[in-house]
């Protein structure tokens, strides 16, 4: 038996036998029944009932559940504890699920310093600003808006308070808007139907409702808020963008009718509750580098008491 087959056998048990996971988890299918295929037969019970219309884990595969997590925990604190460096005590799979503002706005350079000190730690970043039940099951740290939960706790949280941008090309072929009435002559960029999890009034600067502007047709719409701001930056028009899009992007907007707050969002550091010995060791490194990457980039962080 090994212990990546475990570890697969697990992450199913946590997403209700879903092979989609495997996207999240970056192996392969086949190689996710290959080790679930080395389970059966160590175990000598068949542990998942193979349908073509669905998959579901069989009574012994149930029963077997409890035993795989405890198994797979302990492996977890034996590696923690047979290691005395904080080196040697990070290290696996750490799977984050973040919208694709953090994954892109998140700096390659600083991630490469953490896996270039840590070597033994596994980085597994899944984008996706409208997240699934499934993701949420397969990660172990989520950094996104979310909201309380039993299954993962919250660490700390960076507001992302919203406001209208534009770049300084753009302003000088179009004119500044003085009035929040002369945004109707101008062009403006929007994220379109799409959802965003938990973040209902993503276009709220287009609705004419509670934040003092007139309802706003959308010139554009993108469903990514970083090629949002990269389409304000090259001119297209003005966009709703944290004020905090600046420091963490390559490009510089102008605020457009500063007196026109829009809403904060709070875009928190989860951490599953189950986490425990090097699997936790290894989360509170990427925390701990990811909260330093926002602070000197002058986004405050408030930690949370849970």
């Amino acid at each position: 038996m090994r212990i990546q087959s475990v570890y697969v056998f697990v992450k199913l048990a946590e997403n209700n036998c879903d092979f989609s996971i495997s996207k999240t988890l970056g192996i392969p299918r086949s190689s996710m029944w290959a080790n679930i295929t080395d389970l059966e037969k160590t175990l000598g019970k068949k542990l998942i009932n193979r349908k073509k219309q669905s998959l579901s884990f069989t009574s012994a595969g149930e029963e077997f559940i409890p035993y795989a997590c405890k198994m797979y925990k302990a492996f977890e604190e034996s590696l923690a504890s047979a290691n005395s460096t904080e080196e040697s005590d990070v290290g696996g799979d750490v799977i984050v699920s973040a919208t694709n503002a953090v994954a892109l706005g998140w700096s390659f350079a600083n991630i490469k310093e953490l896996c270039a000190k840590f070597t033994n730690l596994r980085l597994h970043l899944s984008a996706s600003d409208n997240v699934f039940r499934e993701e949420v099951n397969a990660s172990d740290v989520l950094i996104r808006p979310f909201p309380d939960s039993e299954m993962f706790r919250k660490a700390w949280y960076g507001a992302c308070r919203h406001g209208l941008f534009a770049s300084s090309e753009y302003i000088a072929q179009m004119g500044m808007p003085e009035t929040p009435e002369d945004l109707v002559n101008h062009r403006i960029i929007g994220y379109g139907d799409h959802e965003f999890s938990y973040f209902d009034d993503i276009n709220w600067h287009l609705k004419g409702q509670n934040y003092g502007l007139p309802k706003l047709k959308p010139f554009i719409t993108i469903n990514s808020t970083r090629a949002i701001f990269d389409a304000a930056c090259h001119g297209l028009g003005i966009c709703s963008t944290p004020i905090e899009s600046n420091s963490l992007y390559t490009g510089k907007l102008v605020r457009i009718l500063p007196h026109i707050e829009g809403p904060t969002i709070k875009i928190f550091f989860c951490i599953k509750r189950t986490a425990a010995g090097r699997k936790l060791n290894s989360i509170n490194i990427v925390k701990n580098y990811f909260e330093e990457y926002l602070t000197k980039n002058g986004v405050p962080i408030h930690h949370v008491e849970d």
